[in-house]
């Protein structure tokens, strides 16, 4: 383990699999904290019960304050003040398949989050907010994710690209030229 305790962002779309993979983590005796606890503790949760929006600009205000590392799991966790990031991804067409189990996830919801998957919107809020913080992207599509080096990111301060400098080689669905009428 790196001397310092980290705060890592677990973030992406959601369906991209960041709540199995906290759970992993968690197994492995690693810190994790959900969103909603982060929000919490803050005060950032709206006060009408049913919406349980979150008020972002909050966020940056939660400190960790224990002594080991500490997983913020949320699709939202990179708005915290944190020292690295996982990116999970998965491709627009399983997205929508998986978001579509979701009994609380309408159309609409589920639009809104393929697209942003699909115009990888959480970079924007990542150079935006971290430039400098270190980043693994995982694309999750196939669900295997490699656990050998999400631990290597984690404890052992793997030598990864800050933000600012992998932008330009993560994951471009359009790129790949996913067939728009699939989505």
């Amino acid at each position: 383990m790196s001397m310092q305790p980290r705060v890592i962002a677990l973030t992406g779309s959601p369906g991209t699999g960041k709540s199995t993979l906290a759970s992993r983590l968690q197994k492995e005796g690693l810190t994790i904290i959900t969103l909603e606890e982060v929000a919490e503790s803050v005060d950032a949760l709206s006060q009408f019960e049913a919406l349980r929006e979150v008020e972002i600009s909050k966020l940056a205000e939660w400190k960790w304050e224990g002594n080991s590392h500490c997983v913020i799991d949320g699709h939202l966790s990179h708005h915290c003040s944190i020292d690295a990031v996982i990116v999970l991804r998965c491709n627009p067409i399983e997205l929508r398949h998986r978001l579509e189990q979701r009994s609380s996830y309408g159309s609409h919801k589920i639009e809104s989050n393929v697209e942003w998957e699909l115009i990888s919107g959480v970079w924007a809020d990542l150079v935006a907010l971290h430039p400098h913080a270190n980043v693994i992207e995982i694309d999750t599509t196939e669900h295997d994710v490699s656990m050998d080096t999400v631990l290597d990111f984690i404890l052992n301060d793997m030598p990864s690209p800050s933000v600012e400098e992998f932008i330009s080689d993560s994951i471009d669905w359009i790129a790949t030229r996913i067939d728009a009428e699939s989505i």
